[in-house]
């Protein structure tokens, strides 16, 4: 297992050295963990990038594949730092946190830029990948992965973390830990992000998967709190109040008291993982002002927000970004 390719069509898949080619970054990667080795079951890649000045100009497009990337940021990204165009659709993303997430489509025209400092973890997934999980456990197959860029994924950070020490020595990882692995992960991806090739059914009593995963991510967009509940309604296909009925059901509290909520615990990543003012993170998590974040905070939380950030202060966790030499040389 290492970061060259098995064959001339995976020499131009996105990871590895191929993927710091299309960042136009000089340096190689930290690693890349290929173990698409055997032909009848495709795999993973994981390729860790780290640059100090990042990805100042736009990339060029990233080449057509069945595959997809998945980011996971070991570093803050400030707010509006990280830009996308996908499909000539420009979208520039908030403040993105440890453990925040992105999924790029390679069946998509994407390229983007980041300025600030990178620490990304790449897993290359190809959709043959999930094609395969999916049939072994006879589900339909997945019609695309998608999320809202910078969406915390503590699970996905975890297993990022777990196999972060082994990255520079992959050459520990058998085959059975990489089966285990990829499983796992894509188990994972599919389950949470994937959005099948026919509508899902509607549970009784509650919104089907794929509604509580488009109502999440309208209202992850509109951290302001400017949607209406017939747009929620509208996009998952049901009346305003069967939504609402079911959206409870489903959740447990209304749409308003959720988005609250979820307000509540991106100011908690903020205040932990961040040196933003109190002003800077009531705008980033829609609040109107710092007296709106404190006042609902201190209700919800028991404790005003600074006081919760330096009681919470011993848990940061500051993430060193290394920059490498400039040489060819390769790990």
């Amino acid at each position: 297992m290492n970061d060259s390719a098995h064959s001339p069509e995976a020499a131009a898949s996105a990871y590895g050295t191929q993927m710091a080619k299309y960042f136009t970054m000089n340096q190689p990667p930290n690693v890349a963990i290929d173990s698409a080795v055997s032909v009848v079951r495709p795999q993973l890649a994981i390729t860790r990038l780290i640059a100090r000045s990042g990805i100042p100009e736009r990339t060029a497009s990233i080449p057509f594949e069945k595959a997809y990337v998945v980011s996971v940021h070991l570093n803050h990204a400030n707010s509006g730092e990280w830009e996308l165009w996908t499909d000539a659709k420009y979208t520039k993303t908030g403040a993105w946190p440890v453990g925040g997430v992105a999924m790029c489509d390679l069946e998509s025209n994407s390229s983007i830029r980041n300025p600030g400092p990178i620490d990304w973890v790449h897993f290359h997934v190809p959709r043959a990948t999930l094609d395969s999980l999916t049939d072994d456990a006879g589900m339909r197959q997945v019609k695309r992965l998608h999320c809202v860029y910078g969406t915390p994924d503590p699970v996905l950070n975890h297993l990022t973390q777990s196999i972060l020490p082994g990255l520079n020595r992959p050459e520990m990882f058998s085959q059975l830990f990489m089966d285990s692995f990829t499983m796992t992960v894509c188990s994972h991806l599919v389950g949470r992000y994937g959005q099948l090739r026919e509508p899902t059914l509607q549970l009784k009593g509650g919104l089907a998967p794929w509604q509580m995963r488009r109502a999440v991510e309208l209202l992850q967009e509109h951290l302001d709190g400017e949607l209406k509940l017939e747009t929620l309604a509208e996009e998952c296909r049901l009346s305003v109040s069967h939504f609402a009925r079911s959206f409870r059901s489903s959740f447990g509290t209304s749409p308003h008291r959720y988005l609250t909520l979820r307000r509540v615990e991106i100011a908690k990543v903020l205040l932990s993982e961040t040196n933003s003012s109190l002003v800077e993170i009531a705008a980033q998590t829609g609040f109107s002002d710092q007296a709106a974040l404190t006042r609902t905070f201190a209700n919800l939380v028991g404790a005003t927000p600074g006081k919760w950030r330096r009681e919470h202060s011993h848990r940061r966790m500051f993430v060193e970004i290394r920059e490498r030499p400039s040489s060819s040389s390769h790990e």
